[in-house]
């Protein structure tokens, strides 16, 4: 580990999977960088964590690391917490709240606003240094699409189904549409770097509509909340499912950790109200 950094290992838990990734984290505050992945897991929610790989490689890495917890599924953040290991460090910090945190939030209920949401944009903010405005596309269980003003405030944005949550709807709520996996949909035609648009057969109309309407649903609020702000926006595609998305939209740039950067970076400065 760099003498100029110190490691964080960031856990997001969500509704589908959990996420861990070993971050380095630059020292030097001014600096405007984004914590460094060193190394990343994520694990099915209700399957077990692999606490000695992660261990391993913690001792591998690093000399040591500070350990910050947040997530959509509370029930499974408290099992997380109480399952964590001594041996992988100190007990965690669980931020469960974004009191504190140094963004503005320029909604109707601002403390109800999703943490992976907020995160992503305290990391959005460094990456434009509160100089442009930017939208963040999210892709996780759910898709969000947020706003953010020049100067860093939060706008509010829109929130639509994911890509396996699309699926599991068209197979819980009609009779005969069969379930496609998750496996499935990632697994995209070379050709189209997306599933082919002519569906010739059940499962591929159901993977056809899941793709490319959740690329047009995101394309469209792309251009309209590009509408609300004065100037053009950075977009930012963060999230599991957001490297789909990446071949199509070619003026967005690709952070795969944004919410967990953004919780590491207020846990490092102390902007995080732990738990």
């Amino acid at each position: 580990m760099s003498e100029s950094s110190r490691s964080w290992l960031a856990v997001d838990v969500g509704n589908s999977r959990v996420k861990f990734v070993l971050f380095n984290e630059p020292l030097y505050r001014a600096s405007l960088e984004l914590p460094e992945a060193l190394a990343a897991w994520t694990v099915a929610l209700g399957q077990p964590i692999p606490w000695q790989d992660l261990h391993l490689t913690v001792k591998r890495l690093t000399n040591g690391v500070h350990a910050v917890i947040a997530g959509s599924n509370q029930k499974a953040v408290d099992r997380i917490v109480e399952a964590w290991p001594e041996t992988l460090s100190h007990r965690p910090c669980l931020v469960r709240s974004s009191e504190g945190f140094p963004l503005e939030i320029l909604v109707d209920e601002p403390r109800r606003v999703g943490l992976d949401r907020v995160l992503s944009a305290v990391a959005a903010a460094v990456i434009t240094a509160k100089r442009r405005p930017a939208i963040i596309v999210d892709c996780g269980t759910a898709t969000t699409v947020n706003l953010m003003r020049a100067d860093g405030a939060f706008l509010g944005g829109a929130i639509l189904p994911g890509f396996a949550l699309m699926s599991q709807a068209l197979h819980h709520y009609t009779e005969v549409l069969p379930l496609v996996s998750i496996e499935e949909i990632v697994s995209i035609d070379g050709e189209y770097r997306g599933h082919a648009p002519l569906g010739k057969n059940t499962k591929q109309a159901i993977m056809s509509g899941i793709f490319w309407g959740q690329l047009g649903a995101v394309r469209e609020l792309v251009q309209r909340l590009s509408q609300e702000v004065e100037g053009s926006p950075d977009v930012l595609l963060s999230g599991g499912g957001s490297r789909l998305l990446v071949p199509h939209l070619t003026t967005a740039t690709h952070y795969p950790y944004l919410a967990l950067q953004g919780l590491v970076l207020v846990a490092a400065a102390g902007r995080a109200t732990c738990v």
